[in-house]
């Protein structure tokens, strides 16, 4: 066996070893992004969402009032769930010009569905100063 041959099979078997890990590294880049994401929430936050999620049973427009569903899209605006999902597509579609156009798509929802003005909001808007 010659020597490029020997060097041509210890590269494959190293990227063999590689690609068997990769999974596990966009995993926990996955997780990172997702808990940066997570603590733009204060726990109370975390919790209200928690039960809302758990109330609505993955169908909010059937199991939550619709104060409940303005409360949960709120706490989905302030989390960035529409950034989170182009984020981890990013990570995890590893072909670029896919992983591109689903952040188009996203940037797309984001501008036709503008985030939900809350109180807060409004009055920052407004300049005027929220009492807490």
């Amino acid at each position: 066996m010659g020597l490029i041959a020997r060097i041509g099979r210890r590269i494959a078997s190293r990227s063999r070893w590689l690609a068997r890990r990769l999974w596990l590294i966009a995993a926990a880049e996955v997780g990172l992004v997702a808990r940066r994401h997570w603590k733009r929430l204060e726990p109370d936050e975390r919790n209200r969402l928690f039960a809302l999620a758990r109330k609505s049973k993955g169908r909010p427009s059937r199991n939550l009032s619709a104060s409940e569903r303005r409360e949960a899209s709120g706490l989905l605006d302030k989390l960035g769930h529409l950034e989170l999902a182009g984020s981890v597509a990013a990570i995890v579609l590893p072909f670029r010009p896919l992983s591109r156009l689903v952040t188009r798509l996203l940037a797309r929802r984001r501008a036709k569905h503008p985030p939900a003005k809350t109180p807060v909001r409004q009055a920052e808007e407004e300049h005027e100063p929220v009492a807490a």
